[in-house]
């Protein structure tokens, strides 16, 4: 078998998790295009000034975390697919498939200890070398500890898609309104997107959105953005853009994968 050969058979792993990403990067879509958030305007009595507030918020798709783990899962498999060929190529025969594993780690030391008890064994000195440059751990290279811990997480339980996040505010009608009190033509632009300090994630009905000048009127031209965060409090702190992270993960694991082709003969 060539090296090309061997690589095609890991890559089948990366292209199946690409199909699911385009199911889930379409879902997403679809989501945000549906306007899944309800935004009133409502005057503060005591301020006069007109508020913008989430009324309601609709619920993620349904499936979306089981999709979202289809995709690691498959990201996973490919980098122990390729462990798997980089063993067979240093040994020239078959192993056992249950004690081969591209070794991940929270950390260096423990990183060393799964080469050492023998993750990898058999894979040529040069193979091993390469995956210790790829330092599949955390500070080293964090996105591969992500996409260890959570499918880890997906297997026993659904990842924790809590919901929509703020994403962004269309600001150019008010700019225009501003243009037009002023006796200042303004060009034809389109929507300016303006990303707010906090993204109130998750979104729950009753948050403030953006409040306008005393006295103001309710401007139904006003547009607002909402995205999909994925919050695992023991992977990452805080939360992640999804659609971002799951790309990210992606094309780091298809970057690394295609690198050990000259390792595959």
């Amino acid at each position: 078998m060539t090296a090309e050969e061997r690589l095609a058979l890991v890559l089948a792993k990366v292209d199946r998790a690409r199909k699911h990403f385009e199911e889930l990067s379409a879902a997403l879509v679809a989501y945000r295009e549906s306007k899944p958030g309800k935004i009133v305007p409502r005057r503060d009595p005591d301020t006069r000034r007109m508020t913008y507030v989430l009324e309601s918020i609709e619920s993620l798709p349904a499936g979306l975390a089981s999709v979202v783990g289809d995709v690691l899962q498959n990201l996973r498999s490919a980098l122990d697919h390729l462990a798997y060929q980089l063993v067979l190529v240093g040994t020239g025969k078959d192993a056992s498939e249950d004690a081969i594993y591209f070794p991940i780690a929270n950390d260096a030391q423990r990183f060393a200890q799964l080469v050492k008890g023998g993750q990898v064994h058999g894979a040529r000195p040069e193979a091993v070398a390469a995956i210790e440059a790829v330092q599949p751990y955390k500070v080293g290279n964090d996105l591969l500890t992500q996409l260890h811990r959570l499918n880890i997480i997906d297997k026993h339980r659904a990842l924790l898609l809590v919901g929509s996040s703020y994403q962004a505010m269309d600001v150019m009608p008010k700019l225009k309104q501003i243009a037009k009190a002023a006796d200042i033509a303004m060009p034809p632009f389109g929507p300016l997107w303006l990303q707010p300090a906090d993204k109130l994630f998750p979104m729950k009905a009753g948050a403030v959105l953006y409040v306008d000048e005393p006295d103001a009127e309710p401007d139904p031209k006003i547009q607002f953005l909402f995205d999909v965060e994925l919050s695992e409090p023991a992977v990452v702190r805080g939360h992640m853009p999804l659609l971002k992270t799951v790309k990210s993960v992606s094309t780091e694991v298809d970057r690394i994968v295609r690198s050990f082709l000259p390792l595959l003969q």
